[in-house]
């Protein structure tokens, strides 16, 4: 949940040493403040100061506060870390950790990177979106993406006719893309429908009318051969999208209509109790649990059971009680599964728990350390794969 953001609470959470060198040497206001005179957390000379300040230049400040309040978490250092690393920054993984607090990480990344920040707020709010606003499709062929300014260009002009031709709005549009993690990120801007809306202009409070613009993301992966889209309140106009990207992106004006992701999880192995998740020493990761297993029986129709068990003392309770329950023949539909990361230098243990659900969903992002748990579950055989021929029986 997105917390309310206050000044005062900003200032508190940013170190002092930071503070001063975003007003004194980024905006150059706030001179008469002796930032390394005052004690972190006292705040109150440098609220009462900010609160003097003319109101658009304090109203410039109070936007780039709340994008930095915004990005001060996991999630934001993890997306600065990873566009660092498009750019072969070697340096700045540890250069960020050696700084503490997030709001401190983040500030110092404003403030020696600026060039790394559109990109990497934008990956936090793509990393956001619930899995289930996502519209994804699995059976591209594979080709390289063209993400040259004519491409992206193209792209634009087309979601603009599309729209404008369709709905009377989206008469300009604007593209950025970026790369990370092996996936092409296509961030559209199409003109929405005027809007007007009250807001303080100085002293006076003013109707404007307004232009904004709506939203729609592309997230291309050629090794997958997958087009996710996030399209909001637009989710009718997705196949058509999906042409237009194929079309202007991968050149390729051959794509047929999405018969669906028939790809399905086999968890019927996480039912032995000697299965060993894979995982390479230096992943993180320290212990991998199964906490919950749904079985869905092979005979009758809809008839599952449910087998969970505390495992804080026991890291093969479900297996236990499966020995113990003797359940009749069945498939393995559903698993929970608790992944325990070791502490590192400065913080503590971390876990992660998901579930893992047939045919083919899985709980785990896209990002941090569910990105490590993938591969793991990758390495274990346990990922999405097209389904045998022939098959004796069938889940549901």
């Amino acid at each position: 949940m997105a917390r309310q953001f206050s000044p005062t609470q900003f200032f508190r959470r940013v170190p002092n040493e930071m503070l001063a060198r975003y007003f004194q040497g980024k905006h150059d206001v706030l001179r008469d403040i002796a930032f390394d005179k005052l004690r972190e957390a006292e705040v109150e000379p440098i609220f009462q100061s900010f609160t003097e300040l003319p109101s658009e230049q304090q109203a410039i400040i109070e936007a780039e506060f709340q994008d930095i309040d915004a990005m001060a978490c996991q999630g934001g250092v993890t997306a600065l870390t990873d566009e660092a690393g498009f750019h072969d920054n070697k340096e700045f993984p540890e250069a960020i950790s050696k700084i503490e607090g997030f709001h401190g990480k983040v500030m110092w990344a404003f403030l020696e990177h600026p060039s790394y920040w559109a990109s990497a707020t934008l990956f936090l709010h793509s990393d956001n979106i619930s899995d289930s606003l996502w519209k994804k499709r699995n059976d591209l062929p594979h080709l390289p993406p063209h993400v040259e300014e004519e491409d992206t260009e193209r792209l634009a002009q087309t979601i603009s006719h599309y729209f404008h031709s369709k709905e009377g709005r989206g008469r300009n549009c604007k593209v950025e893309v970026f790369r990370r993690h092996e996936k092409e990120y296509f961030f559209a801007y199409p003109e929405d429908f005027a809007q007007s809306g009250v807001e303080w202009v100085r002293n006076a409070l003013s109707t404007r009318a307004r232009h904004p613009a709506f939203e729609i993301i592309f997230v291309y992966t050629q090794s997958e051969g997958s087009l996710d889209i996030y399209a909001p309140r637009n989710t009718k106009c997705v196949p058509d999208l999906q042409q237009i990207f194929a079309d202007t992106i991968l050149k390729y004006d051959e794509l047929d209509e999405f018969a669906g992701d028939k790809r399905i999880y086999a968890l019927d192995a996480l039912a032995d109790r000697d299965f060993t998740f894979q995982y390479p020493v230096d992943s993180g990761i320290k212990a991998v649990e199964v906490r919950r297993l749904r079985l869905t029986l092979k005979t009758g129709k809809k008839r599952r059971v449910t087998v969970e068990a505390d495992t804080t003392y026991n890291q093969k309770a479900v297996y236990d009680l499966l020995e113990e329950i003797k359940p009749p023949p069945f498939h393995v539909t559903q698993a929970e599964i608790t992944v325990t990361f070791a502490p590192t230098p400065g913080t503590r243990s971390r876990t992660r728990s998901f579930k893992i659900s047939y045919p083919n969903w899985c709980a785990l992002r896209h990002d941090g350390r569910d990105i490590i748990i993938r591969k793991m579950l990758a390495d274990s055989g346990i990922e999405p794969m097209a389904p045998e021929m022939k098959e004796d029986d069938s889940a549901e």
